[in-house]
C-alpha cells in the first residue's frame, strides 16, 4: 500500500501517486533585477522630463533676451555680431537672408519686424553662450565640426534647433545626441569623406578626399 500524496488516501502498489509539484519561487536575484530595471526607465524618463523643462527655460530666456536685444538700431545689431566674429556670410545665413540683404541694412535701410527680431535672436543666442555656458568665442565655436562628422554648429542654428544646441554648449547633449536630432543618418555620411588610394610603397591606405598627398 502507498498513501496518494494529493488526496491523502491509502492506494494500492501497483497505483500510480503523483508528486506534489510547487510552483518555482521568485529568486532574490529576480527581484533586484526586476528593481533595477524599473529603477533605470524612472531615472531615464526623470532626466527626458528634466532636458524638456530645460529647453523651455532656454526658450524663455531667449525670448527675453531678444525682446530686450531688438531694442537697438539694427546696424548697431549687425556691427556687435561682426565684431563678435562672425562673417557677414554666416549672419546671412543665420538669418535666413542674403549678404546683400544684410550690407543694405548695415547702411540704414529698412528691415522688417521678424528680419530685426531674427538679428536680435542670434545676438542674444551668442550672449546667453557667453555669459551662462562660458562660450566665450561663439563664432568660431559654431563653425567647429561635430564629433566625426562635416556638420557645424552654423548647420545647426540653421537648421532651428536653437534650444538643442544650448543644450550642447552646456553639455547636457552630447555632440553625437545633438547630430542625431538634426540628421539621423548622419553617420552613413561618414564613410563618404575618406577615399582608399594607393601609396608611394605601393600599399593601399586611407584618407579624405580631395586631401593631397604629402611627402
Amino acid at each position: 500500500m502507498s498513501i496518494d500524496l494529493l488526496t491523502g488516501d491509502r492506494t494500492r502498489a501497483d497505483s500510480v501517486v503523483l508528486p506534489v509539484l510547487e510552483r518555482p519561487t521568485r529568486t532574490s536575484q529576480d527581484a533586484l533585477a526586476e528593481e533595477a530595471g524599473y529603477t533605470h526607465a524612472l531615472a531615464r524618463g526623470l532626466s527626458n522630463d528634466a532636458v524638456v523643462l530645460q529647453r523651455r527655460a532656454i526658450a524663455v530666456q531667449l525670448r527675453t533676451r531678444t525682446e530686450e536685444t531688438a531694442k537697438s538700431a539694427v546696424p548697431d545689431l549687425l556691427n556687435e555680431l561682426a565684431e563678435g566674429g562672425l562673417a557677414w556670410r554666416d549672419i546671412a545665413r543665420l538669418v535666413g537672408v542674403t549678404v546683400p540683404a544684410v550690407r543694405k541694412w548695415r547702411q540704414g535701410g529698412p528691415s522688417t519686424s521678424e528680419h530685426r527680431k531674427s538679428i536680435a535672436k542670434l545676438l542674444a543666442f551668442i550672449e546667453l553662450l557667453r555669459s551662462d555656458h562660458m562660450v566665450m568665442e561663439g563664432a568660431s565655436w559654431l563653425e567647429m565640426t561635430l564629433a566625426e562628422s562635416s556638420i557645424t554648429g552654423l548647420d545647426i542654428y540653421s537648421s532651428g534647433l536653437i534650444e538643442s544646441l544650448v543644450l550642447y554648449a552646456a553639455s547636457v547633449l552630447s555632440s553625437e545626441e545633438l547630430l542625431d536630432e538634426y540628421d539621423p543618418q548622419w553617420r552613413n555620411s561618414i564613410d563618404d569623406r575618406f577615399e582608399i588610394f594607393t601609396a608611394a610603397d605601393g600599399h593601399p591606405s586611407i584618407r579624405l578626399r580631395g586631401a593631397e598627398l604629402i611627402g
